[in-house]
């Protein structure tokens, strides 16, 4: 401990994975850390609510890396208490009208090889993609990566195969792991998250639901003599002369550091845009979001959905199917963790992609609609029976995503992982406000989604104790 932070007062404002775990980290170096939370509850986008016997996500979720990523690593630094469940079996993906098992074990050659020839991938282009997945799994130098970030993962793939069957899998992979299409993804960002995926195999959920993370990082925030405030949100950030004094939160509360996990452009609104060169407000708006989603969260009185894990994209091919399915990622949290449902019951999550900025409440309801219903269509066509095995069902949209996170817009991640958008060109943790931070998955992080969030939390962690 350098003891830079010892003592000195900081406010975070908000309890998603990136606050949460900054929290928990700054409180072990010695800052006398207080939390504010806008919700009666912590987590922001990754919370979870009871419900008859359930325990649901606020979003749908399923971690890449577990214990081995970022969300492991604040736990075993903040000695917070946080356990997964790897789920790396039976990962099933739909593409166009095939159904495959995605190998556990992506590195080893005829396994791969195998995959595709299930998968449909031309016999030509076999070869092609295992030399496309010996790339990714290559130890590449940081200019290489840095060229990698500024191109399309759609460019990217290209150079290696030309096969509508493997692209399909590509959109399916850039759609769970950054919530945008190839086309707009960075192909350094998608290297990123797919070859640690294939390295480390923890594919994985926590223990306890989503708000396991979130609870267990404030927990070990109050061991360590943090303080959370719940139902208090954040008015305003008060800045004199260029430097933070602290926050408007019903009182004012004095700080010498404050951390927002608000979001970017929400955090401006906070701190007011006089306070913010004209320079960085002009960057911040050309930022761009990543996909919304809407959701159907289904509790079923009996185990209905297998596999554990379901990636499925629509035949296209048959117009029926095109204009009846809809692309979705199907999770099965109960698996994981048998306490998330009562005994003999299932708790099954459907999601699939949407438009992010749909602030008009009436558009936001039209265009989700039809995409609900192309939900239920698609579960009731992969699963005959699930209608007759439903307890309740609980239809999420955008608005209900941006309503739980305090943003204004709907968007799964925040800032997308476009190939103007990370690395080097990822909006930083340091503002131009003095004492004043951005953490979550909008800055300073790199990987998928909730573990960007992490990551975000220590690279903060890392620039202010080394101050």
């Amino acid at each position: 401990m350098t003891g830079t932070l010892r003592g000195k007062k900081v406010v975070v404002v908000g309890t998603g994975i990136g606050g949460a775990g900054a929290a928990a980290l700054l409180a072990t170096e010695g800052a006398d850390v207080l939390v504010l939370e806008r919700n009666d509850f912590p987590g922001g986008k990754a919370a979870s609510f009871d419900r008859d016997g359930f325990v649901y996500d606020s979003g749908v979720h399923w971690l890449a890396r577990g214990e081995r990523g970022p969300l492991g690593e604040i736990a075993r630094e903040a000695g917070a208490e946080l356990r997964f469940c790897s789920m790396d079996e039976g990962v099933q993906f739909g593409l166009g009208g095939r159904t495959v098992t995605l190998p556990t074990h992506m590195d080893d050659e005829e396994t791969m090889k195998a995959f595709f020839r299930d998968l449909g991938v031309t016999p030509e282009m076999i070869p092609n993609g295992w030399a496309f997945v010996e790339d990714v799994m290559r130890e590449k130098s940081l200019p290489e990566l840095d060229e990698l970030d500024h191109i399309s993962l759609s460019a990217y793939v290209a150079r290696f195969v030309s096969d509508d069957q493997f692209d399909r899998l590509i959109e399916a992979f850039a759609g769970i792991y950054l919530v945008i299409g190839p086309r707009q993804s960075s192909a350094g960002e998608f290297i990123l998250c797919l070859s640690t995926h294939i390295r480390e195999k923890s594919l994985s959920y926590p223990l306890g639901g989503m708000r396991a993370v979130p609870l267990a990082y404030l927990k070990a925030t109050e061991n360590m003599g943090g303080e959370i405030r719940y139902s208090t949100p954040v008015q305003g950030i008060v800045v004199e002369e260029g430097r933070v004094r602290g926050v408007e939160a019903d009182e004012f509360i004095a700080a010498d550091i404050i951390i927002s996990n608000t979001g970017i452009g929400e955090t401006i609104g906070l701190v007011g845009r006089h306070n913010v060169p004209d320079t960085y407000l002009k960057n911040v708006e050309y930022l761009r979001l990543s996909y919304g989603a809407v959701s159907v969260k289904y509790a079923l009185d009996a185990e209905v959905v297998s596999p554990h894990v379901i990636f499925y994209y629509p035949d296209t091919s048959i117009r029926e199917l095109a204009e009846r399915q809809a692309a979705i990622f199907i999770p099965v949290p109960s698996a994981a963790d048998p306490s998330l449902a009562p005994a003999g019951c299932q708790l099954v999550l459907a999601a699939c992609l949407a438009p992010p900025g749909l602030e008009n409440p009436e558009e936001a309801d039209r265009i989700c609609e039809g995409i609900f219903d192309r939900i239920e269509n698609t579960m009731q066509d992969l699963f005959p029976d699930i209608e007759d095995h439903v307890i309740w069902k609980i239809r999420t949209n955008t608005r209900y995503i941006a309503e739980i996170s305090g943003r204004t817009t709907g968007e799964v991640i925040g800032v997308a992982q476009n190939r103007h958008q990370v690395g080097t060109n990822r909006p930083e943790n340091t503002t131009p406000v003095e004492g004043l931070y951005l953490v979550g998955a909008d800055t300073g992080g790199r990987g998928v989604g909730t573990e960007m969030a992490a990551d975000s939390a220590l690279n903060l962690w890392r620039i202010l104790k080394n101050r």
